[in-house]
């Protein structure tokens, strides 16, 4: 009986793939490097989280690691679906974002935390809808851009584009939620200036934004004055700007919590105080410990080491994402894996910079470290579209028949 040209075919890459070594034919579909310091990270956290929580009736062990057993699982959907199917869906991806964030605003669902609507409540099952919203818009800034194969340098259609993206910015921020809203707009300036736009049109929006905050801040005191009352932006918010700008300015008022933040990483000294003995927090000196000010419970327990441990991570994390941007197989995929650096790496920066005074203070936690079932999902998420994209970044080769296999 004759072979057909088919199984000829099959039968030359099967013995194709027996001259490959086993380690690089894993390494052609798994990467890693990125799991293992992702599995790292992730157990750091849960250590840092378990001696944070302690003496706070509000947070649960058992939570965080239900957020990580959800999330596994969408990692592990997401790796085995084909990312691309994803970029031609641009306009849905981009409404279901919007809808996610104006959806704590709908009466009846919405939670109202710290004086802003972030939570619903939907079937005792209390979670933010943001967090959701964060890989979506990803993949809608990535299927939009890369419609342009590189090259945004048309006015008209980058101010499209980018007047697109805005949208779920002002949504969040009107809640408001300025740390998610610095995010979204991290993510759309990473997908815009990875998607080939022109950065002569990069400059001048940064310029723009930039003057439009400041004619905010200075037309917000005439309006505080004039009503006698918060209008636009809040006193709380205005306080964090003044202590990012000078962090002495009121050590026993306004700049509080980043004095006692400080005070935290210092005494932590090279090793650390040890597990479970961080003061600041079990005393309750700082805020928000296993959500906001996580990296100062770990500053003080394990010391200088322990933190540029966790920093180490960070940057090996970050490193191994930015190759997958580059050997990514298209454009989409590039745009997906250089927003997920960004997006992570601001987290990272505002996180620890705000417990240093190097950046303004804000609700924004560290990825796989701090307490968070919502933002823990979301972080495997997108770790599997990460890995999504990793795997197929040879279809068309003798390894790609290794990847397309998966999704056969």
């Amino acid at each position: 009986m004759a072979i057909t040209p088919k199984l000829q075919q099959h039968d030359s890459v099967s013995r194709d793939l027996k001259h490959i070594p086993l380690h690089t034919r894993v390494l052609a579909v798994i990467n890693i490097p990125l799991l293992a310091v992702t599995a790292l990270l992730a157990c750091y956290g849960l250590l840092i989280v378990s001696s944070a929580i302690i003496g706070h009736s509000d947070y649960t062990l058992s939570r965080q690691l239900t957020g990580i057993l959800i999330g596994l699982m969408a990692f592990a959907v997401l790796w085995w679906f084909d990312y691309r199917r994803f970029a031609r869906f641009a306009l849905p991806l981009l409404i279901i974002p919007v809808i996610l964030v104006l959806l704590p605003l709908v009466p009846g669902i919405g939670v109202e935390v710290n004086g802003a609507y972030n939570w619903v409540n939907i079937f005792g099952l209390q979670f933010q809808p943001a967090e959701l919203a964060k890989p979506l818009l990803i993949l809608a800034a990535a299927a939009l851009v890369s419609q342009y194969r590189g090259k945004l340098n048309s006015g008209k259609d980058y101010l499209k584009v980018l007047g697109m993206l805005l949208i779920p910015v002002v949504c969040i921020m009107a809640q408001p939620d300025l740390g998610t809203g610095l995010v979204f707009f991290v993510i759309a300036v990473v997908a815009l200036f990875t998607g080939g736009a022109n950065r002569k049109w990069l400059i001048i929006t940064a310029i723009v934004i930039i003057a439009a905050l400041v004619l905010l801040i200075v037309v917000d005191g005439y309006l505080d004055s004039y009503f006698e009352r918060d209008v636009l932006i809040k006193d709380y918010q205005k306080n964090r700007i003044l202590v990012f700008l000078d962090n002495d300015i009121d050590p026993t008022g306004v700049s509080y919590h980043l004095t006692q933040a400080k005070i935290a990483i210092g005494s932590g000294g090279l090793l650390g105080k040890g597990y479970g003995n961080a003061m600041q927090s079990g005393l309750g000196f700082l805020p928000e410990t296993p959500t906001d000010f996580i990296f100062c419970v770990l500053a003080e327990e394990f010391g200088f080491v322990g933190s540029m441990a966790l920093i180490a991570l960070f940057i090996l994390q970050f490193f191994i994402i930015l190759r997958i941007a580059f050997t990514a197989k298209n454009t989409f995929g590039s745009i997906i894996a250089a927003s997920i650096l960004g997006m992570w790496f601001f987290h990272v920066l505002e996180n620890i910079g705000m417990t240093c005074g190097l950046m303004p203070i804000t609700g924004i936690p560290l990825p796989f470290v701090s307490y968070g079932s919502s933002f823990m999902v979301t972080n495997f998420i997108v770790l599997g579209l990460l890995c999504s994209i990793w795997t197929r970044r040879n279809a068309g080769d003798r390894f790609g028949h290794i990847g397309t296999r998966m999704t056969e």
